[in-house]
């Protein structure tokens, strides 16, 4: 089983070509989070290939998409949070945890 290691996004934003090299060739995956919350994992390619083989997809370098830099990849896609969404999530957890602290209270 792979090594799990929580990184923050903006640790990951700051050192992505370190992170690049810890991650290559090992089994260590980076779950990087924003505001408490994990958005996406860092994986070597190799460990991805076998992941997808797994599945049943095919993975090659025909079947890839053709390399385009980082602003062009996430400049591409629709977010699916916002900033602010992850706050709504964060007040909601705080809530949960509260209500659940007050129910034990009451047993």
């Amino acid at each position: 089983m792979a090594h799990q290691v929580v990184i923050n996004a903006s640790e990951g934003h700051r050192k992505f070509g370190q992170l690049l090299k810890r991650v290559y060739g090992s089994d260590e995956h980076l779950i990087v989070e924003r505001d408490g919350f994990p958005v996406a994992v860092l994986m070597s390619y190799q460990e991805y290939e076998q992941l997808s083989q797994s599945r049943g997809e095919m993975v090659s370098p025909e079947n890839l998409p053709s390399t385009m830099s980082l602003a062009e990849a996430f400049g591409s896609v629709t977010p699916i949070h916002r900033p602010e969404d992850f706050a709504t999530l964060h007040e909601a957890a705080i809530e949960d945890h509260v209500q659940q602290v007050m129910d034990k209270e009451k047993e």
